[in-house]
């Protein structure tokens, strides 16, 4: 399966703690695809899913995010973007659908709003909270999958307390 324009390819569909799932992405041919995938989610007490398993719950976006600012929010909306969000570290977070990231970006900078980060990424519909034994538990499985040739994201849709 093929997403987006960077020719990035789900290697692999998993399942880690507590009812965390992982989406695993690559270029084509990473080899977290098949048998060595299924070990890696094994080793670190997950286990393999089935082709859209669980990519169906993983949505692109773009994700911009700046600096508090009171006429942000309203500029934002009327640049084209799908929402905006005040994160526990004061920041705003503006969420734009990913083929329209750079033009939002520009109509903010126009007005003078400088973002601080500008990504295309997936976001999980529903999350999952784990605990801080879990939370230990999916980052050693995160870490073992990203060290895999070809890997060059894991996504997965824990909430990691902070």
């Amino acid at each position: 399966m093929t997403h987006g324009d960077q020719d990035e390819t789900v290697c692999g569909e998993g399942f880690g703690p507590a009812g965390s799932v992982l989406l695993v992405v690559g270029r084509a041919g990473c080899e977290a695809s098949g048998p060595l995938l299924r070990e890696v989610l094994r080793r670190h007490g997950g286990h393999s899913g089935a082709a859209n398993s669980v990519a169906y719950l993983f949505h692109p976006v773009g994700v911009l995010r700046y600096a508090a600012s009171g006429p942000l929010c309203a500029r934002a909306l009327e640049a084209g973007a799908e929402a905006v969000r005040t994160l526990a570290s004061g920041e705003l977070e503006v969420l734009t659908d990913p083929d329209e990231l750079a033009t939002v970006q520009a109509a903010l900078l126009r007005k003078g709003h400088v973002a601080r980060l500008a990504v295309r990424t997936r976001r999980a519909a529903r999350t999952v909270r784990l605990d801080a034994e879990q939370v230990d538990g999916l980052c050693g499985l995160v870490q073992a999958l990203r060290a895999v040739e070809g890997v060059e994201q894991v996504y997965t849709n824990a909430e990691i307390p902070e």
